[in-house]
C-alpha cells in the first residue's frame, strides 16, 4: 500500500514537472502571446520627453507624452544604485535575471506558509521586463503567465546588455507617480535637481516609492515617505554600503523636498508655447536617420533657448508683486464704478457670450431661470495672485476678470536678437491670450518716432515749440491737453520728449506733416499704415509689446536693426546637432544715424530728468539708460520701453477691455508699467555677466550732438520767434531808429494798423 501511494506521488510530481515545463515551454513559444525576442530587446527605445532649458542652462519645461529624461550610467550617483540593490535585488550581481534564493523563499515562505511580508522574488531584471512590457489579463492564468515571461525576458536581458545598462534601463523606466517615469524626471519634481546631484537621503527617498509611488510620495504622504526611507537606509545598513553611525544621523533626518511640477504650473507657459511652435518649424524639413520626422514630444530632444532665467524669475516676482499692489487699489475703486452703465453692459455682454449662457439657453431655459444660475454662489477656480476663499457667481467670476490688471514684460539683447524676458501675462493655464502680442493703443511711447520724424526733417533739438492749446476744427473740433493741463509757452524738443508733452508733439506732426512720419515708422519696422489723423502723434495707434520693443532697437543701437529669435539649438539625447542658430547679422536703418544717436541722447533726458526718472532714483538701475513712459487716455494702457546699449525691455499694464481704466494715481506709465523694468534692471544678479549687461554705458556721444541738445526744457515766451516775427512784419516798411527802439520803443500808427 505504500508502495503504490509512493509510486502515485512520484508519477504526481513528474506529471506536475511536465505540466510546469510544458506551460513554460508554452508561454516561450508564444502560446500566450509572443515575447519579445533578442534582437528586438537590443532595439529597446521607450518615448522620452523633449526638454528645455534657459541660456543659463535651467530646465525650464518639457514636451512629452510620456514624462521621461533618460540619463547615462555615470550620472547615476553611486549610492542612489546602492540604495537600489540593498532594497529591491540584493544578489544582482550574482545571478542572470531569476534568483532562484529568492524565488525559492517565496514558493516556501509566501505561498505555503502564507507569510506575505518574506518580499518578492522578483530581480530588478524582472521589474525591468514588468515596466518595459505591461502585464496583460490571462483571466485565472494572468499571474502564472505574466511572471513566466518576465523571467525569460529577463533571463534574454541579463544575455544582450550589462549589469551596467540594466541599471540604466531600469532607472529610466520605472514609474515615480504623477505620471513621473525615470530617476532624472523624478529628482527635478522631487527635489528640483539632476539626478547626480541627488544627496543619499533623497536617492532612499526615491528608491523607497518603487514598492508603492503613491503611497510613498513625499510630497503627498512625508510620514509614510519616512518610515519607507529609513527601510532603505536599513537595508543599506545591513549590506555595508553605510556605515551605522550615517544610518543613525540620516535616519533621524525629517523628509524634505522642494517640488517642481512643471506640468501644472508653468510660470514659463507663454513662452514655452512659441518655443513649441518654432521648434516645430525649425524640424520640419529635418529627418531622423531612418528617414522619419522628429517628434518634439517622444524624441527626447534638447531645446536650448535664449530666455535667461534668472532674469526671467526676477519679472516674473516683479509682476507679482506689483500687480498685488495695483489690483488691491483696483478692487476699490471697482466697487465705485462697477454700476456705472458701460460696465453693466460689458458684463451682460460677457455673459451672454460665455459657453455657460449658450448651453443653458440651448436648453430652453427661461431668462429667470438663467439668471437665478448666474447667481448662485459656490467654489470656482479663477485666477487670483492670492488664495481667497470667497464664493462667486458666474457673474460674479465675470466681474473678477473683467477688474483684474494685466502685465506682460518683453526683452531682448539689441545686439544679437535673442529674447531674455518672456512674461506674456499673468498665468497661461488661467488666462492663455499672449499680451506680449496683443495690440493696444502706443500712447505715449510713440512720441520719439515723431520728434524722429522732425530730427530727419531738419528740426533741431532746441528749436522752440508753441505749447498754448488750440482747436482743430478740421478735426470735429479737436484740443489736445497735456497730462498736466498746462497751457502756453514753449517747449523745446528736449523737454518736451522728457515731460511728455502732448501739444507740442502735435504741434511737431503738423510742421513735419503725416508723410515724414509715416516713412519714419516704416523705416524703424513699424509696418502698418498710419491714418491721416493728428491723434497719431499720442500713440492711438495699436500696436503688441513685441513690436514696440523691436522698433526700439535702434535708439539703442544707434541705427541697427536684428530680428529677434528664442531658439539657440535642438539636440538629441546623445548631443548631436540637429539645428544651430546661425549668428545674424544686422541690417542697417534708413535713417540717419545722427538722428537715431540724437534720440538715444533725447531718451536718456527722460530718464535721468523726465518722466522715467524712478528708473535710476528709485529702483537703482545703473549705468547708461533710456526709455519713454506711456499712457493712454483715461489711464485704459500703461508702457514703459526702456533700453542701454546690450538690452531694450519692455513692459504693458492694462485691464481686458481698454474701455475698463485704472484709477489715475495707479494708471500712468511711470506708476503702472515703468516699475516692473525697474524691479528687473535694478536688481543684482548672482551672473556677473547679467549685471554687466544690465549695468553697460552707451558709448560716447558726438560732441556735436551734445551741444545742440544743451538747452531748457521750457520758456515762458520764445524770444527768438518774437524777433523773427518784428523783422518779417517790417522788411518791407521803411525803418526808423535803431533795432532796439523799433523792438521795444513807442510803435507808430502805421506799426499798430499792422498788428494781428
Amino acid at each position: 500500500m505504500l508502495k503504490k501511494l509512493l509510486g502515485f506521488v512520484i508519477r504526481l510530481l513528474i506529471l506536475g514537472i511536465f505540466s510546469i515545463a510544458f506551460f513554460i515551454l508554452l508561454v516561450w513559444i508564444g502560446g500566450f502571446g509572443p515575447i519579445p525576442n533578442k534582437k528586438e530587446l537590443t532595439e529597446i527605445k521607450q518615448a522620452q520627453a523633449s526638454v528645455v532649458y534657459s541660456t543659463d542652462e535651467q530646465l525650464i519645461g518639457k514636451f512629452f507624452y510620456t514624462n521621461r529624461t533618460n540619463v547615462p550610467y555615470h550620472k547615476l550617483p553611486k549610492h542612489l544604485v546602492q540604495a537600489l540593490i540593498a532594497t529591491e535585488d540584493v544578489r544582482f550581481y550574482e545571478h542572470q535575471g531569476i534568483d532562484k534564493i529568492a524565488m525559492l523563499r517565496v514558493i516556501v515562505k509566501t505561498l505555503l506558509l502564507g507569510d506575505r511580508s518574506s518580499g518578492g522574488g522578483s530581480t530588478l531584471s524582472q521589474q525591468l521586463a514588468k515596466n518595459l512590457f505591461k502585464r496583460k489579463d490571462f483571466s485565472l492564468l494572468s499571474m502564472p503567465v505574466n511572471k513566466t515571461k518576465e523571467a525569460i525576458l529577463a533571463n534574454r536581458l541579463e544575455s544582450i546588455y550589462s549589469k551596467e545598462e540594466i541599471l540604466t534601463l531600469y532607472f529610466n523606466t520605472v514609474p515615480f507617480g504623477e505620471r513621473v517615469y525615470g530617476i532624472e524626471s523624478a529628482a527635478q519634481r522631487y527635489f528640483s535637481v539632476h539626478v547626480d546631484e541627488l544627496s543619499l537621503e533623497q536617492s532612499a527617498i526615491l528608491v523607497g516609492m518603487l514598492k508603492a509611488n503613491s503611497y510613498y510620495n513625499p510630497r503627498k504622504h512625508p510620514e509614510h515617505a519616512f518610515k519607507r526611507r529609513n527601510v532603505v537606509l536599513k537595508q543599506m545598513q545591513k549590506v555595508n554600503f553605510i556605515a551605522d553611525s550615517t544610518y543613525a544621523l540620516l535616519s533621524k533626518k525629517p523628509v524634505e523636498t522642494h517640488y517642481n511640477n512643471l506640468e501644472i504650473e508653468n510660470p514659463n507657459g507663454y513662452f514655452l508655447y512659441q518655443i513649441a511652435q518654432k521648434a516645430a518649424l525649425l524640424l520640419e524639413n529635418k529627418t531622423k536617420p531612418d528617414g522619419s520626422p522628429w517628434d518634439l514630444q517622444q524624441d527626447g530632444l534638447i531645446v536650448k533657448t535664449t530666455l535667461n532665467a534668472e532674469l526671467q524669475t526676477q519679472a516674473l516676482k516683479a509682476r507679482k508683486a506689483h500687480l498685488i499692489r495695483l489690483q488691491k487699489t483696483m478692487d476699490a475703486a471697482w466697487k465705485r464704478i462697477r454700476k456705472q452703465k458701460k460696465i453693466q453692459s460689458l458684463i451682460t455682454q460677457e455673459w451672454q457670450q460665455s459657453n455657460v449662457y449658450q448651453q443653458l439657453k440651448n436648453k430652453g431655459l427661461s431668462n429667470q431661470e438663467i439668471e437665478k444660475i448666474a447667481t448662485q454662489k459656490k467654489d470656482r477656480p479663477v485666477f487670483r495672485w492670492e488664495e481667497d476663499k470667497q464664493l462667486l457667481s458666474a457673474k460674479d467670476s465675470i466681474e473678477h476678470y473683467l477688474k483684474t490688471i494685466h502685465a506682460a514684460i518683453y526683452g531682448l539683447n539689441p545686439n544679437t536678437g535673442a529674447v531674455q524676458v518672456y512674461v506674456g501675462g499673468n498665468n497661461f493655464e488661467y488666462l492663455p491670450y499672449n499680451l506680449i502680442k496683443s495690440e493696444r493703443q502706443a500712447a505715449s511711447t510713440f512720441k520719439p518716432f515723431v520728434y524722429t520724424a522732425a530730427l530727419e526733417n531738419g528740426e533741431k533739438p532746441c528749436d522752440w515749440i508753441n505749447n498754448e492749446e488750440k482747436e482743430y476744427v478740421n478735426y470735429e473740433g479737436w484740443t489736445p491737453k497735456n497730462y498736466d493741463h498746462s497751457n502756453g509757452g514753449y517747449y523745446s524738443m528736449v523737454g518736451a520728449l522728457a515731460k511728455s508733452m502732448n501739444i507740442p508733439t502735435v504741434n511737431t506732426y503738423f510742421k513735419i506733416g503725416h508723410s515724414a512720419l509715416q516713412n519714419t515708422t516704416k523705416a524703424l519696422g513699424l509696418d502698418k499704415t498710419l491714418p491721416n489723423n493728428p491723434s497719431i502723434a499720442l500713440g492711438t495707434v495699436t500696436y503688441s509689446l513685441e513690436t514696440m520693443v523691436a522698433a526700439y532697437v535702434p535708439f539703442a543701437t544707434r541705427g541697427k536693426q536684428i530680428s529677434p529669435y528664442y531658439i539657440s539649438s535642438i539636440e538629441t539625447a546623445e548631443g548631436t546637432v540637429i539645428y544651430q542658430h546661425p549668428k545674424l547679422k544686422h541690417t542697417k536703418v534708413d535713417l540717419n544715424p545722427k538722428s537715431l544717436e540724437t534720440m538715444q541722447y533725447l531718451l536718456k533726458n527722460v530718464v535721468d530728468k523726465g518722466t522715467a526718472l524712478s528708473l535710476k532714483n528709485r529702483f537703482g538701475a545703473k549705468g547708461s539708460w533710456a526709455g519713454k513712459t506711456g499712457t493712454a487716455q483715461d489711464y485704459s494702457d500703461s508702457w514703459f520701453i526702456g533700453f542701454n546699449n546690450s538690452i531694450v525691455i519692455g513692459s504693458w499694464v492694462g485691464c481686458k477691455y481698454p474701455s475698463i481704466t485704472l484709477p489715475s494715481w495707479i494708471g500712468g506709465g511711470s506708476a503702472a508699467a515703468l516699475p516692473l523694468v525697474g524691479a528687473v534692471v535694478g536688481h543684482k544678479y548672482q551672473q556677473t555677466s547679467l549685471n554687466k549687461q544690465l549695468n553697460s554705458t552707451f558709448p560716447s556721444f558726438d560732441a556735436a550732438i551734445v551741444e545742440d541738445c544743451d538747452c531748457e526744457f521750457y520758456r515762458e515766451e520764445n524770444t527768438f520767434e518774437k524777433i523773427l516775427d518784428v523783422f518779417d512784419k517790417k522788411k518791407k516798411k521803411k525803418k526808423k531808429g535803431n533795432f532796439f527802439s523799433r523792438l521795444f520803443g513807442k510803435k507808430d500808427k502805421e506799426e499798430e494798423d499792422t498788428k494781428e
